[in-house]
Parts: C-alpha cells; structure tokens; sequence
C-alpha cells in the first residue's frame, strides 16, 4: 500500500501542482518581496504560463530562446516545477525603479537571478541569468564531478547544504549589495547555458527515479509510511518512530509548524549510501526547510530538522558545524 501512495506523491514532487488558490492571498500592502515570494509559489504550478506573464516581453524571448525547451507547451515542466517550487528568495540592491534578487534551490543548486522594474504592482522580470550555483559561486568541478547537493560523496548533505546556502548568499550580497546606486546582471551574460542547470535537475530526477527500483522497495515502503506521519505532524508518533540527535526538539519543531506545510511534505531527495539510504521531504510553501531521514539496516530511522535560511546557514558556518 505504502509503495503505491508514495509512487504517487514522487509524481506530485516532480510536477507539483499546488492550487493557485493555496497560494497568499494578495494585499495591497505587500512588500515587492511578498508578491515576489507569492509569484514564485504559484509558478510551481504553471511555470510557462507564470513565466510569460511574470516577465517583460524581451526577457520572455530570451528565455525561449534559451530555456524554451524547458517547458512544454502546455506550460507546464517537472524541471521548473522542481526549481520554483524549492527556491528560497533573497533580496539584493533596491531603489524605487529597479531591483535585484535571487531565487536559489539548494536541492538543485541552481540560480536564478532576476531583475525587477519595481513600479509594477507585481515587479516585472525585466532581465535574469539562470545559472547554476557552482558558477556563481566561482567554483569549478572537476569533470564528471556532480553537486555535492544533489548526489553528495564528500560529506553529509545537511553540511554541503548549510554551506552552499551561506556562500551563495554571501556571493549574492556581495555582488548585489543594497547600497548600490546602479546594478545590473551583465557580468552574469557568459553564464547564459541551459546545458548546466538541466544537467542538475536531471541528476536530480535520476536519483528519485529509483524509488520505483525493484530494490527500492522497502525504502518506498519506509517513505510512504514516514510522509503519512509528517503529514499529521504529531510530535508524541514522531518521537516514538525516529531517533534524533540528543540535544533536539526536532519533533516539537516539526510539530508547531503551519498545516498546510506539514501536509504537503512529498518527497524531495533520495539516495543510497554505504550504511542506508537518505530521505529528503520539502514543502513548497516553506523552502528554507528540509526534512532528512537516514534509512540504517537496523534501528529507528534517525530525523533530522534542517532550516537553510541564510540566517542559519551563515551562523552555522561561523561555528564552524
């Protein structure tokens, strides 16, 4: 039973088709990064349809001409879906004409940086680059190398994640500081490639296709009955079904979070280690957080409560976690 469900909830987590209806309502007195956060949680649902209306006509032609196939014409495309629906907003220059921000998904390590004509109600994408995480933060992998985010072999995911989120950010500032008089995305143009952030997103979905693996079977079972348990959000069942780290109210955190994050928990990272496997379950309606469950031959599967605000991410990189 527990396969079928989750079979089905790995089908909404690739083309996640939340309600516009679910999205905030929309209030006059909204921050430009509101409505932006709003836009980004509905373009989970019709990505292409979002995107031609979200954007200039000059900055839709150059989408289509390089990220057009993306999105198929019925506006819709698991890969957008995947990437709006995980993409934490951050905020850089501003003035009363023009801004700048990023949207980041961590689970793909990929970028989008927009600028906006901030005297529209909703602000326009008057320019972008989409772009993988790696590049904007200057780093080079070696080839063949993947994302340590998407398939990590260098460490656990909740480090490689906390660190991305905080470097990225960091990069972002820096470049995007809110003091600026005059921004602009030009020094970004030689990044303008659908090859790189494809590549991500398809590495992603390679690894949650093997849910439907034959000898993913009692991992899709485990999965199926954890996301019904995050659904109902019960601190008391998820302390008795998982450990935790000692020093955690994991469970409790978990707990006192909105309804309507806790039910729509679906699966979001998936892959085998040496001891187990790792679980990931993310909420569109809250992407700065992920939930990780490590899978052991034996034993209670260990939970473990990620936030990745920026926030959290930078404190933990100065302690040195």
């Amino acid at each position: 039973m527990y396969r079928k469900q989750l079979l089905g909830m790995l089908a909404a987590a690739v083309a996640l088709t939340l309600a516009a209806a679910e999205a905030p309502a929309q209030k006059s007195d909204l921050t430009p990064a509101m409505r932006i956060a709003t836009t980004r949680l509905i373009a989970a649902t019709q990505p292409g349809k979002v995107l031609k209306d979200w954007m200039s006509a000059g900055a839709f032609a150059r989408w289509q001409s390089v990220y057009g196939a993306l999105i198929r014409t019925d506006d819709k495309s698991a890969m957008m879906t995947d990437f709006f629906s995980q993409a934490m907003l951050f905020t850089g220059a501003q003035n009363d004409q023009s801004g700048i921000w990023m949207l980041y998904n961590p689970l793909q390590d990929n970028v989008m940086l927009i600028q906006t004509d901030n005297t529209e109600k909703i602000p326009r994408i008057e320019d972008f680059v989409f772009m993988t995480g790696a590049d904007l933060r200057g780093e080079k992998l070696a080839k063949g190398e993947y994302p340590q985010a998407i398939a990590p072999t260098k460490g656990d995911l909740d480090a490689v994640l906390l660190k991305n989120v905080a470097a990225t950010a960091a990069v972002f500032h820096k470049a995007f500081p809110k003091t600026a008089g005059t921004f602009t995305l030009s020094s970004y143009r030689k990044f303008v490639n659908a090859d790189p952030v494809s590549s991500n997103i398809a590495l992603r979905f390679a690894l949650l296709k093997r849910f439907t693996d034959p000898e993913a079977k009692a991992d899709a079972e485990k999965a199926g009955e954890i996301a019904l348990l995050l659904w109902k959000g019960d601190a008391a069942a998820l302390n008795a079904y998982f450990d935790s780290p000692a020093d955690s109210d994991a469970a409790a955190r978990y707990a006192a979070l909105p309804a309507r994050v806790k039910n729509s928990m679906l699966p979001a990272v998936y892959y085998r280690t040496k001891t187990g496997s790792m679980l990931g379950f993310a909420s569109a309606f809250k992407p700065d957080l992920l939930i990780l469950v490590q899978l052991k031959a034996s034993g209670k599967p260990f939970f473990v409560f990620l936030p990745m605000s920026e926030k959290f991410a930078t404190a933990m990189q100065s302690t040195g976690k």
